[in-house]
């Protein structure tokens, strides 16, 4: 198990490495020409099918009995690759109308603000409201809707369309709702913070190599907290996050 676990981590940091060189490589594709711009769109649509199936397999892969079979969570993921894009698609709306909501908050913010300061009889800062604000979207953005929906995607990576009847399954389990926005932040937040962190060093070749150093780690970083957010997720062995009463695929 330990040696498939193994081989699994490899093959995910090695998938990773090519979907980040086949996104640079899509953003330098011109779209001055008709053939051009078809091209461009090709690119798109293999890159959405391979991040569909590079990250909906570690999900099959912690799953059931046939989780030691690498290629196998792989070829699952693929025959599942339909429903996995359209998850991701659904995700990523999600995810644009709380951005929206971020930047549409300003105003309500101030309305409210005005309306407590008339009827209290009391200064309130439209910055105080839209901070609540910010930290209702950051709890929502970060706990409920990962919370919510990411049991789903083990499940539509195993079993197809079948499987978002899954969401919100892992929802009762008040271990995983700690487990989540922990291991998003570890995905996520902090290598961003990392590689956003520039130190102050007197070279560039100093400069260079501590953002290196600052890209490898954060490159691991992310891989391991998605790996283990991926075990978690789909119950892997031993089985310490998911309920008993989810159906097994």
């Amino acid at each position: 198990m330990m040696r498939s676990v193994g081989a699994m981590t490899l093959a995910h940091l090695a998938a990773n490495a090519l979907l980040l060189w086949l996104g640079y490589y899509w953003l330098g594709v011109s779209e001055t020409r008709i053939s051009t711009l078809a091209w461009s769109a090709c690119v798109a649509v293999f890159f959405i099918g391979l991040t569909a199936c590079v990250y909906g397999a570690p999900l099959v892969f912690f799953q059931g009995k046939d989780s030691a079979q690498l290629l196998m969570a792989w070829r699952t993921a693929l025959r599942n690759l339909l429903p996995l894009v359209v998850a991701m698609i659904a995700i990523a709306a999600i995810y644009g109308l709380l951005a929206r909501w971020a930047v549409y908050s300003a105003r309500p913010a101030f309305q409210i603000a005005s309306f407590f300061t008339l009827k209290l009889r009391i200064p309130v800062r439209p910055a105080s409201v839209a901070r609540v604000f910010n930290v209702v979207l950051f709890l929502v953005r970060w706990g409920v809707v990962p919370v919510l929906v990411l049991p789903m995607a083990p499940a539509v990576a195993s079993r197809g369309w079948t499987g978002f009847r899954a969401i919100g399954s892992l929802a009762r389990n008040r271990l995983y709702w700690i487990e989540v926005p922990v291991l998003l932040l570890c995905t996520i937040w902090l290598p961003l913070k990392l590689l956003a962190w520039v130190p102050r060093l007197n070279s560039f070749g100093k400069e260079m190599a501590s953002f290196i150093l600052r890209a490898l780690v954060a490159y691991l970083l992310f891989g391991a907290a998605w790996l283990a957010l991926a075990f978690v997720t789909s119950g892997g062995k031993p089985r310490f996050t998911q309920s008993s009463t989810v159906t097994s695929p």
